[in-house]
């Protein structure tokens, strides 16, 4: 376990931060051992994990600090009661000799009995979580795994080590974290509990040495759906399956508006910056009305900087949940790949019972002639074919019994998800479609209290009248 204290020479670049209340995105030059060094060239590009970072840490100064977490969900996670928390913060950009990457920070806190520690720090890269990710699928298919945020776009990959990226995918990397750890049986994991809690060397060890059936077998029961048509369709499974597409489909579009409104803000705000200083100039060529030119244009300003906070704090929210539903979506298909797979075995089953029964039946079965020739190999007879039915038909009786018996399983485990998913799906909803409000009324209640100051205060100071009593001023239009 790694703790903050083992990187002693650390600039915090956060002013009087501690290290629980900001995020110091710091650059680490590592000296990494050569055991260890060795065996992460051996490992392929998505096993590019974690290395040592025991080394000497050195903050660039180029790099300013930022606060990882808002700090509702900083207090909400000291004092969570749940038996199993998780907080991903604090990123590092390490630079090594062929590469330059990012981890994050991972505080666990838990009073589970399988947990040796009561908390766990340690530091993860991004690859290492697709690796937690992909053995979450292949080691339970029939179950809703969290998304993961995407790999960045090649325009994002100018800039992937910017301040908005790296916060961005921060706050996902968090929430994924999250789902998992409140998943009932996700949260139990054996692969889960190493991405918690082993150092970065004992991580490379472990995910080298783990082997890939099961993800060969996921692949399999993927290349099935693509080629095979399920026969017996559970109207349940499709109701849901319908209900997310039209759920994607309602997000997708708020999506596509969100981001078109976003760029008119954009271009409205440069026109408010250019608003602004025509108030202020015009004030020093008319003396009679520059409290009013110079209270405009302070109001102007204010606006500015009220959109320049909405345009920085506009989430994806709705982009990121489609993503969740396409993890629904994609826990249906497993499921009906499964199905396929068994009704191919009982749909096989069939055809050598019926082949025996044929040659059951038909007693002057005879061995089918050569062709001209003759053959390297001789025909079976009728009871060289009976004896290997014999042995075929009980063993795929056996088979299509498993699998009906494992279908019936996934049934059950993805109704269990589904219901989980649709008391999370309703609260997530609402509470994104509440901060919608929440942010737009914050928004607008500052630009027009923006303007209700100006015009209080020019009505205090008299302004449209003499101070003397003379008649009003008259502004030419």
């Amino acid at each position: 376990m790694m703790t903050s204290s083992e990187t002693p020479e650390v600039e915090n670049l956060g002013g009087g931060k501690g290290p629980e209340d900001s995020a110091i995105l710091e650059v680490s030059s590592m000296a990494v051992g050569g055991i260890v060094k060795q065996e992460s060239r051996d490992v392929d590009f998505l096993s590019n994990c974690s290395t040592s970072i025991e080394g000497s840490v050195i903050a660039s100064p180029s790099i300013d600090s930022f606060s990882t977490l808002p700090d509702q969900e900083i207090s909400d996670f000291q004092t969570d009661s749940r038996d199993l928390q998780v907080k991903v913060d604090n990123p590092q950009k390490h630079l090594e000799t062929l590469e330059t990457y990012i981890t994050f920070r991972i505080t666990t806190r838990t009073t589970r009995p399988e947990f040796e520690e009561g908390e766990y720090v340690v530091r993860r890269r991004y690859n290492d979580f697709i690796w937690l990710r992909q053995k979450l699928v292949d080691s339970y298919p029939t179950h809703i795994i969290p998304p993961m945020p995407g790999k960045h776009t090649l325009l994002a990959q100018l800039d992937r080590y910017s301040k908005e990226f790296i916060i961005a995918r921060m706050k996902l990397l968090h929430i994924f974290l999250n789902r998992v750890v409140n998943h009932p049986i996700l949260s139990c994991d054996k692969n889960l509990y190493i991405f918690l809690t082993t150092k970065p060397a004992e991580f490379l060890v472990y995910r080298k040495n783990r082997g890939n059936v099961l993800g060969k077998m996921t692949d399999s029961l993927q290349n099935i759906a693509s080629t095979y048509t399920i026969k017996q369709h559970h109207l349940e499974f499709e109701q849901i399956r319908d209900y997310c597409t039209a759920l994607s489909e309602k997000l997708s579009a708020i999506d596509k508006i969100n981001h078109r409104i976003h760029k008119e803000r954009q271009d409205y705000l440069l026109e408010l910056h250019q608003l602004h200083p025509i108030f202020t100039l015009w004030a020093t060529s008319e003396p009679e009305l520059a409290t009013i030119l110079l209270a405009i244009a302070k109001a102007v300003e204010t606006n500015a900087i009220a959109h320049q906070k909405l345009l920085e704090n506009i989430p994806n929210d709705e982009r990121e949940y489609v993503s969740y539903i396409e993890a629904v979506k994609n826990a249906l298909s497993r499921r009906d790949s499964m199905q396929i797979e068994y009704e191919i075995t009982v749909d096989v089953l069939a055809k050598k019972r019926l082949e025996k029964d044929q040659l059951v039946g038909n007693t002057n079965y005879t061995i089918p002639a050569q062709g001209w020739g003759g053959s390297l190999w001789k025909a079976e007879s009728r009871d060289e074919k009976l004896e290997r039915l014999g042995q075929t038909i009980p063993r795929l009786a056996k088979q299509a019994d498993i699998l009906q018996d494992r279908v019936e399983c996934a049934n059950e485990n993805l109704r269990s998800d589904l219901q989980r998913w649709n008391v999370e799906k309703q609260q997530d909803l609402k509470n994104m479609l509440i901060a919608m409000a929440d942010r737009h009324i914050r928004h607008y209640q500052h630009c027009m209290n923006a303007w209700e100051e100006i015009l209080a205060g020019l009505k205090l100071d008299g302004i449209g009248s003499d101070v003397n009593g003379g008649p009003p001023v008259k502004i030419p239009v």
